[in-house]
């Protein structure tokens, strides 16, 4: 069964349009490199309705490709991108 990874971003007041774009860009090409990664979407809220600035939905394969991705190096690239750009996180993993 897949899982989908959902990661709510509240930006931090200081962080660069070129921060933000680094993490979009360096979320995106986990896929193809992490196994298990199927998809990646990442992108810009463009509602109020939350203070979230960004949210990304990652697709893996199954719960063992979940528990493989946050090791990764390549994730642990993503979370020093995502260190000066996220004020605050809201990580939510569900089967679909």
């Amino acid at each position: 069964m897949a899982v989908e990874h959902i990661v709510l971003i509240e930006k931090k007041d200081d962080a660069t349009d070129e921060q933000v774009q680094a993490l979009i860009e360096g979320l995106k090409a986990v896929k193809g490199v992490i196994p298990g990664v199927e998809d990646v979407k990442i992108n810009e809220n463009f509602t109020d309705r939350a203070p979230f600035s960004h949210g990304a939905i990652i697709t893996l394969a199954d719960r063992d490709a979940l528990a493989g991705y946050g090791p990764h190096p390549a994730h642990q690239d993503v979370l020093e991108l995502l260190k000066p750009v996220a004020a605050n996180l809201i990580i939510v993993d569900i089967e679909s």
